[in-house]
This record gives C-alpha cells, sequence and structure tokens, in this order.
C-alpha cells in the first residue's frame, strides 16, 4: 500500500516561477537601476563600480532608515531638531560611496527625502525633487542636506493642513471639494505667500487673506459664482495648493 503524503508537504506546495521570484526580490528594479548608473556615469571599470554598488546597498538603506528615524524625533520647530540632523548627517556619512570613500552623496541624500515624503502624494514629492535633488555622485555638505530636509519636513506639515482644509470644504463628506471653492483657498495662499517678510502691511494683510474672516468672504464669493467646475479629491487637492509652497522653494545650484 503507497504510502500517503502529507498534505502540506513540500511536493504538494506549487513551484514558483523564474518571474515570480525574480518579481518577488525586485530583481529587475534593481538591476535597471544599477544599469542606468553605469550608463550615465561610465565608470573605467564597471566591474569594480558594481561590485561597490552591490556592497553598499545593504549599508545605504540601513543608515537612511538610522537617520530617518533620528529626524522624525522630534518636530523641526523644536531647538533640539536642527541637532537631530546633524546627528542624522553624520550617520550618513558613514555610508560607503566608493572603494575606500565614505560620506553622503546625491543618492543617499535623494533617498533620504523620499522616505521622510513617503506620506506624501507622488507628484509632490517629484516636484519637490525637482527643486533640492543634487547629481548622484556630488558631495552633500550640511547645509545642503540641512536645507533639505528642513523643506521635506514643513512641506509634510503643510500636507496635513491641506488635508485638515480638505476636510473643512468637504461639506456633504463626499471625497470631494468643489472646484470654484479649492480655486478661491489657492489663490488666497499664493497671495499671502507672495507678500514680502519686511514689509509690515503686506504681513498684516497676508494674515487677514488666511484668516477666518478673509477666507470667509473669499469663500461667500466662490459660492455667489454660478460656474460649474465640477470637483475635486484629496490628492488632487493637495497636489494643487502644494503648488503655492513648492513655488518659494529655490533650485538647488550645482
Amino acid at each position: 500500500m503507497a504510502d500517503k503524503k502529507k498534505p502540506n508537504s513540500a511536493d504538494d506546495r506549487p513551484q514558483e516561477t523564474d518571474r515570480q521570484f525574480l518579481e518577488r526580490y525586485s530583481i529587475g528594479t534593481l538591476m535597471k537601476d544599477v544599469l542606468g548608473k553605469i550608463v550615465s556615469n561610465r565608470p573605467k571599470d564597471p566591474i569594480t563600480f558594481l561590485s561597490d554598488y552591490f556592497d553598499s546597498l545593504e549599508d545605504q538603506s540601513n543608515l537612511v532608515l538610522k537617520a530617518r528615524n533620528i529626524i522624525e524625533m522630534t518636530h523641526h520647530s523644536r531647538p533640539v531638531f536642527e541637532m537631530n540632523v546633524r546627528q542624522a548627517y553624520d550617520i550618513m556619512l558613514k555610508q560607503k560611496v566608493g572603494k575606500r570613500l565614505y560620506g553622503v552623496n546625491g543618492t543617499s541624500y535623494t533617498d533620504l527625502i523620499k522616505t521622510l515624503c513617503r506620506d506624501m502624494p507622488q507628484p509632490v514629492t517629484t516636484k519637490l525633487l525637482k527643486k533640492i535633488e543634487c547629481l548622484d555622485y556630488e558631495a552633500i555638505t550640511f547645509d545642503v542636506f540641512k536645507s533639505g530636509v528642513f523643506t521635506c519636513c514643513v512641506l509634510q506639515d503643510y500636507v496635513k493642513l491641506c488635508e485638515m482644509l480638505f476636510n473643512s470644504l468637504d461639506f456633504q463628506s463626499s471625497g470631494k471639494v468643489d472646484k470654484i471653492l479649492s480655486d478661491v483657498v489657492n489663490e488666497q495662499l499664493k497671495a499671502a505667500l507672495a507678500n514680502t517678510r519686511t514689509d509690515a502691511r503686506k504681513i498684516v494683510e497676508a494674515g487677514y487673506n488666511l484668516g477666518p474672516d478673509g477666507l470667509f468672504y473669499a469663500l461667500e464669493r466662490g459660492m455667489r459664482s454660478k460656474s460649474q467646475l465640477g470637483g475635486q479629491t484629496l490628492e488632487q487637492f493637495t497636489i494643487e495648493i502644494c503648488d503655492a509652497f513648492l513655488s518659494k522653494v529655490k533650485f538647488n545650484v550645482y
């Protein structure tokens, strides 16, 4: 009489295809990334370049996560925040960026910014990176590092405020806000951000435009309009409102 196989034996499990194996470990994405770096950097010794690249992958991911955790320990408005950013920078200085070479380069800096922006809509992160990203091989000074991290943290607060504002304008809890109201808020924000810090009268005007009375009258004017522009989702609203903030972020100069 033949022996019965155990129902949960390894022989009964479906065999994983080569494609499934590669997808499970994101091998395709990894190889595409490294080949892109070889083409863009054109190293004299591609084999050594590949060796150094794969050696640094594990250390890079671990150090980026450690740096992120240090940065997120406190809000950017607290005095200790700059000390934490310095500590995060010192952690990332331990990363291997070449043969017998350690430090913070554009690649690790960009990876950190991306992980700090993980909860933002992707289009917002993409637009931010276009402003503050650095070249992959560029050595990142502490001042550049601090500026990028601070901008990212302030933008995080801005995105959270966008969500709160969206919920306030979503009177029917439908998951959408009237496009007219969205445009009114956007114009108020742009007007406020356009004002200079040194002009006291402009500062007062900006405070009024973003205050309860200023927004109320602006929204009331918008509601009187007979235009029909449809509605916006939270992501659409956030992306559009964040454009006003991102317009004030300066490009990095190489």
